[in-house]
């Protein structure tokens, strides 16, 4: 996975060193489900990239401050994933793009699992301090959460060998970061 094309698993110690590597080709059968779990991807991380770069001006704990700094570069890889991976296939980056329906009965996009609202988000644009580090941690793990739920959606209805490979390593990565997200937030 190094070179960004290959799916090996080895990423996974590469992530816990800051250093995230993922490929940015899927070659191989795909589905809907697979297309789906990457244009997911793209709108949970860009939220989450939003929301860590708020932090360098706003948060007062520096290990708030450094995981924002590691979402940030983590989440770009991620992105870079994602559109390569729908690029790779000639799919459109968002469901609405492409003329897919995910939503309910207005016919807009279907809300990612977990992800704020706007509400929340111009809330965290305007915390501050220990204010700020408390809601992005609750933040944080709520999308963390839904990207677990994310990747079990993919791992039971995909057909892509290197995303569901991609979905296994950051359902187990997510699954650690909730645990060290609710230790330091139980520290503020």
């Amino acid at each position: 996975m190094g070179d960004g094309t290959s799916g090996s698993p080895s990423a996974s110690t590469a992530a816990h060193e800051g250093a995230m590597v993922m490929p940015t080709t899927a070659p191989g059968p795909f589905n809907d489900a697979d297309v789906a779990y990457a244009q997911g991807m793209i709108a949970h991380c860009s939220q989450l990239v939003e929301m860590s770069g708020l932090a360098p001006g706003r948060a007062s704990n520096q290990e708030v401050k450094d995981l924002a700094s590691r979402t940030m570069t983590n989440e770009k890889t991620e992105l870079a994933a994602a559109r390569g991976w729908l690029r790779y296939w000639n799919r459109p980056e968002s469901a609405a793009e492409g003329g897919m329906d995910m939503g309910g009965d207005d016919g807009g996009d279907m809300k990612m699992a977990d992800s704020m609202s706007e509400a929340d988000m111009e809330k965290l644009k305007t915390a501050e301090g220990v204010a700020f580090d408390r809601a992005f941690l609750k933040a944080m793990i709520e999308h963390r959460n839904g990207e677990i739920e994310m990747t079990r959606g993919v791992l039971g209805d995909g057909r892509n060998a290197t995303v569901k490979q991609q979905a296994v390593m950051m359902a187990a990565m997510q699954k650690g970061e909730v645990q060290s997200l609710t230790r330091l937030l139980a520290k503020l």
